[in-house]
């Protein structure tokens, strides 16, 4: 799982700066020269995209997405167990809808030929961020869901430092 922790990282790591670097020399282009980079907004909100669906892997492996904590806690052990089981089951479903319509999406865009705009590049590589964020993510509900009923976690946030050392990698 680090080698998954490694791409995930390095894929949001360069999205962002790579937005931050686009943007700032659009708005320098715009400043001095009074023009800015077609291609910069199309660059921009699909590495933004891109960033979006790898980044929420990211939350789900450190359990940052909202819950229900207060709630959670209020049930017993064997309870909360099932909670664990239903809401990674419900989460599994949604993103492997999320797979399926994604991959249809580049499917459809391959076939058609759509490209962007701007650069003409083929639409297709940027929709990949759908179902590749949605593959990530399931990847890291079932890690999340093991590893809470391996140790018996019964918050969702780890209690230890042991914990969250390894809830990290």
């Amino acid at each position: 799982m680090k080698l998954v922790a490694y791409i995930e990282n390095t894929i949001v790591m360069v999205a962002m700066a790579g937005m931050a670097c686009i943007t700032f020399a659009n708005v320098l282009s715009r400043y001095f020269f009074d023009t800015s980079f077609a291609f910069a907004e199309e660059i921009t909100i699909n590495l933004f995209v891109l960033a979006t669906f790898v980044g929420a892997s990211i939350a789900i492996k450190r359990q940052a997405h909202f819950g229900f904590h207060y709630f959670f806690t209020k049930f017993n052990p064997t309870t909360q167990r099932v909670l664990v089981i239903l809401t990674s089951l419900l989460m599994l479903f949604f993103l492997s809808l999320t797979l399926i319509f994604g991959m249809e999406l580049v499917l459809n865009q391959m076939e058609r030929g759509r490209v962007t705009p701007a650069l003409t590049i083929p639409q297709w590589i940027f929709t990949g961020a759908i179902p590749l964020g949605s593959l990530l993510c399931m990847i890291r509900t079932v890690e999340v869901m093991m590893i809470r009923l391996k140790k018996n976690h019964q918050l969702p946030l780890p209690k230890t430092e042991e914990d969250s050392k390894e809830m990290k990698m």
